[in-house]
């Protein structure tokens, strides 16, 4: 009878590995296709352009956070019987992200260029900014994969589109495209995804417009769009500052460590987020979503330590795949895998504050984690890549303690309202 009941209440749980699990074995394919291409790269490019790449990539992720901040986390959210207005009207917010999105990019591609006195940047920019267009015709169908659970459908497909995209990056460089290989892999990618995404197994329902749904999705996208803007300004704040303080080819060599590090242990994090939240949706849904608190977060940081694995490989192998250019940078890569654990940890705190609806509380912590991060690389402004990914792991173990006072004010705030409340009802 014990261990019917502890099977029961370990099947969400089971159910949210088994999503992470087909969402890990693609991206494991996905993630080997990365390492050729960033050895290529490597090899192709010099410090200067390869930083130069890397920063347009930054830029492009920057912008397209509202495609992250749209009407995805609503349709995932929504009761059964709205969800056929939320597609359709999410599809009419999606195309008018898209469009924003690409004359946005088109334009300011000049002007973030001149910034960065780096005129290669603004082609990258402009070519990067045409796949926003390919995007609406399928991220509702996207987003109602995610919904009905069907990650191994989906995991299938985008780990494919991956590693398609990291092999034509490597493709071109090879052909001598130099950095514009960046930007053609990403159209690649762009249109792969909208091909394998056209056929998924679930229901369209169009575009379409109703003004109170609308304005309900678009208050909500709203709520939402802050704490995506904060969390992408937080991934990218480093290299945006790093770009201004370092010299072209020190920053080159702390982007290459960046990627060698924590851009690989980020991958497997995204991975955890991305089966998470549908999960939790769904746990939300049936009541039952505080009950799993605890083993979701043994399962965040069992994640967690996969990055501290991979700090102790990093000295093993980047000196085997690499080019000897690049092994100056070994130490400061190892430090970068363990910035990785604080992350998830906070990335699911705000997953877990995003399913319950609780938006305003998660755009908090993310405003305190950036100002954290910001506030410590403008006081030190660190000059060295290895300085760098120092203030970057000490700033990420103080996000862990936000999490802490944030549920330490949230108590103390309802203590207080609760004594108000009860203070005037005797006074009545």
């Amino acid at each position: 009878m014990g261990l019917s009941r502890l099977k029961q209440s370990l099947q969400p749980c089971f159910q949210l590995l088994s999503n992470a699990a087909w969402l890990l074995s693609s991206e494991i394919f996905a993630k080997l296709s990365r390492i050729i291409t960033i050895v290529v790269l490597a090899a192709s490019l010099t410090p200067i352009s390869y930083g130069t790449a890397m920063l347009s990539l930054a830029v492009h992720d920057m912008l397209s956070f509202l495609l992250r901040a749209g009407t995805g986390t609503q349709i995932i959210q929504c009761k059964p019987n709205d969800l056929a207005n939320y597609a359709k009207n999410g599809a009419t917010i999606q195309w008018i992200i898209c469009l924003t999105l690409a004359t946005l990019q088109f334009c300011l591609a000049d002007f973030i260029a001149e910034l960065y006195s780096t005129s290669e940047l603004a082609n990258l920019l402009k070519v990067m900014a045409v796949i926003y267009l390919l995007y609406p015709w399928v991220s509702i169908r996207v987003f109602l994969l995610h919904r009905a659970n069907c990650m191994r459908w989906f995991s299938l497909r985008s780990g494919l589109c991956t590693i398609i995209e990291n092999l034509s990056i490597a493709l071109f460089a090879l052909l001598g495209a130099d950095i514009m290989a960046v930007a053609y892999g990403k159209v690649i990618f762009s249109l792969l995804w909208l091909l394998l995404f056209s056929f998924s197994p679930i229901k369209a329902y169009g575009v379409g417009f109703n003004f109170n749904v609308f304005k309900t999705l678009l208050r909500t996208s709203g709520q939402l769009t802050s704490s995506e803007f904060l969390l992408s300004l937080r991934m990218n704040a480093d290299i945006f500052i790093a770009g201004k303080l370092m010299t072209p080819e020190i920053f080159g060599f702390y982007i290459f460590a960046k990627n060698a590090g924590i851009g690989l242990s980020q991958s497997i994090g995204n991975v955890f987020t991305s089966a998470l939240f549908p999960f939790l949706c769904k746990l939300q849904r049936q009541g039952t979503l505080l009950a799993q608190q605890h083993l979701v977060y043994l399962i965040a940081i069992g994640v967690g330590l996969l990055f501290v694995g991979q700090a102790l490989l990093v000295p093993l192998y980047m000196p085997i795949i690499f080019d000897a250019k690049w092994h100056t940078t070994v130490p400061v890569a190892t430090i970068m895998c363990l910035v990785a654990l604080p992350s998830v940890i906070v990335n699911t705190y705000c997953l877990f504050e995003r399913a319950k609806g609780d938006y305003i509380n998660e755009t908090i912590i993310r405003l305190i984690c950036l100002l954290i991060t910001v506030s410590m690389l403008v006081i030190l402004a660190p000059e060295q890549p290895m300085d760098f990914a120092i203030v970057l792991l000490f700033s990420s173990l103080l996000w862990c303690l936000s999490l802490y006072f944030s549920e330490a004010i949230k108590t103390r705030i309802f203590i207080l309202m609760s004594l108000l409340n009860w203070r005037k009802s005797h006074e009545c």
